[in-house]
């Protein structure tokens, strides 16, 4: 069954994308790669700040502080969503049967749930009443699951370019990996 989404999902991109169509032009790719590095440093600059804080580095700045780098964060992470976005809207066959954009999806749905838990669980303990300048031992566990996840996010995608699915030969695991015939 998914093998059959993930040979849909790509006809249809490919009948109807317009984004190919831009990003075929000479600067496109580029441009929008720079816009996606860019992303990325806004994105794991604030991020990593925030859970080395956690993680006890720089102990004398204020936790609270450093999360005010977050909305950067955010930013960087919204930017990076569009022009990965434009990247699989141009070349679906190469991302949507790639076994690293698999894993690059798994290890960002690891660190959305990863902050997700740390917002409802342990923030109120980090921003209580009271500041505290060492976190608990459950936040440098969701910082240090979160540098993994990004660690793996920034491996996974920079592997994109070096694994290119090639036609499929014999049985295929629960997501295709090649490109079927």
């Amino acid at each position: 069954m998914l093998h059959a989404a993930q040979i849909w999902l790509v006809a249809a991109i490919e009948a109807h994308s317009p984004v190919a169509t831009l990003m075929q032009t000479h600067w496109a790719w580029p441009v929008v790669e720079s816009l996606h590095f860019i992303g990325l440093c806004l994105l794991v600059g604030a991020i990593g700040s925030f859970d080395l804080r956690l993680l006890g580095v720089a102990r004398r700045v204020p936790i609270a502080s450093v999360h005010r780098l977050i909305p950067w964060g955010i930013a960087g992470f919204v930017l990076n969503a569009c022009t990965g976005l434009m990247f699989v809207l141009t070349e679906p066959d190469q991302y949507i049967f790639n076994p690293s954009f698999h894993l690059k999806v798994l290890s960002l749905a690891i660190a959305g749930v990863n902050a997700g838990l740390f917002y409802v669980t342990t923030f109120k303990q980090v921003f209580g009443p009271a500041p505290v300048l060492d976190a608990p031992r459950r936040a440098k566990l969701i910082a240090l699951v979160s540098l993994c996840a990004w660690m793996s996010v920034i491996v996974c995608g920079r592997m994109l370019t070096f694994y290119r699915p090639g036609p499929c030969n014999g049985d295929q695991g629960v997501l295709l990996t090649c490109e079927p015939e």
